[in-house]
């Protein structure tokens, strides 16, 4: 049946991918973080114990990735958690709580952006912070 007066969303015709299937990490994805590993970061000589919150964890992992090795503009929340606890190994973060503080619009909004593939990067409030905890620790080491 036809109604000219109806109109809907073509759903199937949505450019938007399944964001929970866009997350999964693949054996790429995997690849991609080994070869980040071996990248020097800034971060290596700094404590990330002293963060303490999983959305300041989130934060240092985007702007180690996007910004740091530059190696990426934007990234799944998996293949930036994946990456954060294999580079900062005393860090105790779960996927779940890491994914919940990338989500949190209400409380984090202001630091996380995302792309219409599901990925995410820092705003540019969130990155002045970060560069603000590098800078705070090299005057602390010197």
């Amino acid at each position: 049946m036809q109604d000219a007066d109806l109109s809907g969303l073509e759903y199937w015709n949505s450019t938007r991918k399944n964001s929970n299937r866009g997350s999964r990490i693949t054996k790429e994805d995997t690849q991609k973080v080994d070869q980040w590993l071996q990248l020097p970061s800034r971060f290596d000589h700094f404590d990330v114990r002293t963060l303490g919150t999983t959305y300041k964890y989130a934060l240092l992992a985007l702007y180690d990735i996007t910004k740091e090795l530059k190696a990426q503009e934007a990234v799944k929340p998996g293949t930036a958690y994946e990456y954060l606890v294999k580079r900062y190994k005393t860090i105790s973060v779960n996927k779940v709580n890491f994914s919940k503080a990338l989500t949190n619009t209400r409380d984090y909004g202001k630091y996380f952006s995302r792309t219409s593939e599901g990925l995410y990067y820092l705003s540019p409030e969130a990155e002045t912070l970060v560069a603000g905890w590098l800078s705070q620790n090299n005057e602390q080491n010197h």
